[in-house]
């Protein structure tokens, strides 16, 4: 089976330049680097939900996905490269800004 872990990053719409910097630059490395087990980075922004676009002030949602080929694997990346990443997110874009996470199992079809 495969595993996605999917982490939605939520904040104020005028930082998403300056987050994808980040993520390019800082985070993405950081989490998928040579000794990680994630797989297959992704990241995705909403432009639509329930067929309308989302308005201003409902601020800029971001996802990041990784792949992994176990739920150990995914539980692991969790415990001991995510929280330091979330952290810095914290840091440098909050107050005004929130994450959540979730981890899918993929069935095949």
């Amino acid at each position: 089976m495969d595993y996605v872990y999917n982490i939605t990053f939520v904040m104020l719409p005028n930082e998403g330049e300056r987050f994808l910097t980040w993520m390019r630059s800082e985070a993405v490395p950081r989490l998928f680097g040579e000794s990680s087990k994630a797989l297959e980075p992704r990241v995705q922004t909403v432009i639509e939900a329930g067929g309308e676009k989302p308005a201003a002030d409902h601020g800029l949602s971001i996802a990041l996905q990784a792949m992994f080929r176990s739920k150990e694997e995914a539980y692991e990346w969790h415990d001991s490269s995510l929280p330091a990443v979330l952290g810095e997110f914290t840091s440098k874009f909050g107050p005004n800004a929130l994450f959540f996470t979730t981890l899918l199992e993929v069935f095949p079809l």
